[in-house]
């Protein structure tokens, strides 16, 4: 029985973006769970993915994927590896720029209180 299209998961980051460079990591390698726990923390420190729009999701992703990138980079530059220092520059300037676009504070998750539960309203209220 055919079980689909077989795909390829990466076992490293990709050169070039891709918005779904996370789905396509091998999340059973160190750095696929490093990446995707990343995400999840960012997303938490912004009060969860219920509570960002596309956009904002979109740009947690980029965020993600330029973070990695810089990191391992530093990495190369650490074990005496030659970096191009251009690079560096420029991607950690950008994401510097996602960083205040998404905020640089942990927002609060937004929740219900026990009686908005009970009565079954939606609108939610700052934990």
């Amino acid at each position: 029985m055919a079980r689909g299209k077989s795909v390829r998961l990466l076992a490293s980051i990709p050169e070039r973006y891709a918005s779904d460079f996370m789905d396509r990591m091998d999340k059973r390698t160190v750095l696929g769970k490093a990446v995707v726990d990343r995400y999840s923390a960012v997303l938490a420190d912004l009060g969860g993915e219920d509570n960002l729009t596309t956009i904002k999701r979109s740009l947690v992703r980029r965020f993600t994927w330029f973070e990695v990138m810089i990191e391992g980079m530093e990495c190369r530059a650490a074990a005496g590896e030659p970096v191009d220092i251009g690079s560096w520059t420029q991607l950690t300037n950008s994401w510097l720029g996602i960083a205040r676009m998404l905020g640089l504070e942990r927002r609060q998750k937004q929740v219900r209180t026990l009686q908005q539960h009970l009565n079954g309203t939606a609108k939610a209220v700052n934990a």
